[in-house]
């Protein structure tokens, strides 16, 4: 069941509230709060909207400041521990948390536009008469557009998470096939490979041209396939 912006926002002010009245009362001689909503913040910013995220950072931080400014009247009445500079150690604690709020913030930007641009791509790509594969720096497919489907007669969902030279390298022995996989991602710059493969055992080669766009674990590897007609008659005759 997939939840509305106003009952996830309840929820995480319910989550809030459990943690800085319920949860750092459990243990007066320390503060939980930025820790426990910091966390919480992070996983945010990895699955939900941008403005989930800023609506929970906004009310944290005030939670935070409720919370650090109560434990710091705590440890001022019981004498647990004197520091030299108590406001500068309150200034400093919600200053922290407010960075580690931005930094949320801007990682949930950051993926949801990402995630965006990657939906435009591959609304492009589904449009193209060519058959399109898109795989992953550890030699996984993550997306593969209809007309692969229509060409070879595979499903394309079926693909999806499965490694790519179990599909497209079948000529070339596994270990080898992997080898020659890791060797094309290389280098970190854009590059572009022209070569023939044998797609799903068909025993004829066709000719494909692989594109490598960005760096480290968000590289992606990009094969186009000849021409729709070309490589379905060459299946066809397989």
């Amino acid at each position: 069941m997939k939840l509305s912006f106003i009952a996830k926002f309840v929820i995480l002010v319910v989550i809030g509230l459990v943690v800085v009245f319920i949860i750092d009362p459990l243990d007066p001689s320390t503060v939980s709060t930025p820790f426990c909503l910091g966390i919480i913040l992070m996983a945010l910013s990895l699955r939900q909207s941008t403005q989930i995220v800023v609506a929970a950072s906004l009310i944290y931080n005030v939670l935070t400041v409720i919370a650090l400014v109560h434990f710091h009247h705590h440890i001022a009445a019981t004498v647990i521990h004197v520091g030299a500079h108590p406001y500068f150690w309150l200034f400093q604690r919600i200053g922290l948390f407010m960075v580690l709020s931005a930094l949320a913030v801007y990682l949930a930007y950051y993926r949801t536009g990402s995630q965006r641009l990657l939906s435009h791509v591959q609304d492009i790509l589904t449009k193209l008469p060519a058959p399109v594969v898109i795989s992953d720096a550890a030699g996984y497919v993550v997306y593969a557009n209809e007309a692969l489907a229509t060409t070879y007669k595979q499903n394309v969902n079926d693909l999806t998470g499965k490694r790519y030279v179990d599909f497209f390298m079948t000529d070339i022995q596994e270990g080898k096939a992997m080898r020659y996989y890791i060797e094309l991602f290389g280098a970190q710059t854009n590059s572009v490979h022209d070569l023939e493969m044998k797609p799903f055992d068909s025993g004829i080669k066709v000719k494909a041209r692989l594109t490598c766009l960005g760096s480290g674990s968000d590289r992606v590897m990009i094969t186009v396939l000849s021409d729709a007609s070309d490589a379905g008659l060459a299946f066809a005759k397989a």
